[in-house]
């Protein structure tokens, strides 16, 4: 009776909404293969942020180069599309419109739509200092808009923690 039916109901649900994903899946263009795989860069400070196998070193550089300045650093990089989904969710609102195909603007912060972030080809990273962001007018902010253009990492306008190599 009853007991078989609650976890056959939640099954079909699940079912159901990986069924929806799917189909949502196939209209999100170019998720690409992140360059060089995704890699753990180590942190001054003992954690690692996960970047792109092609971007690796030059975070390393950079990293070490601001602990050196006094900023010690680290960040979120790579992100897999669930994650993003997740992130849309939480910034942007539940509807499919909120998730999939509302305008970064759109969402509080911006957030790319999934399948555009370049979080999730590791080509992106929020650097954080101790518990959070990086944020605009600290020494650390200050620095990297000084300096992270040396390490082929570009700001994006109205993000003061968000740095990719094309500045998205």
């Amino acid at each position: 009776g009853l007991d078989e039916e609650a976890p056959a109901g939640r099954a079909r649900q699940h079912a159901a909404e990986l069924a929806v994903q799917a189909e949502i899946n196939k209209t999100i263009p170019g998720l690409k293969p992140v360059p060089g795989g995704v890699t753990d860069v180590a942190c001054p400070d003992g954690g690692v942020v996960q970047v792109a196998g092609d971007i690796a070193h030059q975070v390393e550089r950079l990293l070490a180069d601001a602990d050196a300045a006094g900023f010690t650093m680290c960040g979120y990089g790579y992100r897999d599309p669930a994650d993003q989904i997740a992130i849309r969710r939480a910034n942007c609102g539940t509807s499919n419109y909120a998730i999939y195909q509302a305008p970064s603007s759109y969402c509080r912060p911006p957030t790319a739509r999934p399948g555009t972030s370049m979080h999730e080809q590791g080509l992106a990273i929020d650097f954080t200092v101790g518990s959070g962001t990086i944020r605009s007018g600290s020494g650390a902010s200050n620095w990297m808009r000084a300096n992270a253009a040396n390490y082929g990492l570009y700001n994006l306008p109205g993000e003061a923690w968000h740095y990719s190599v094309t500045g998205e």
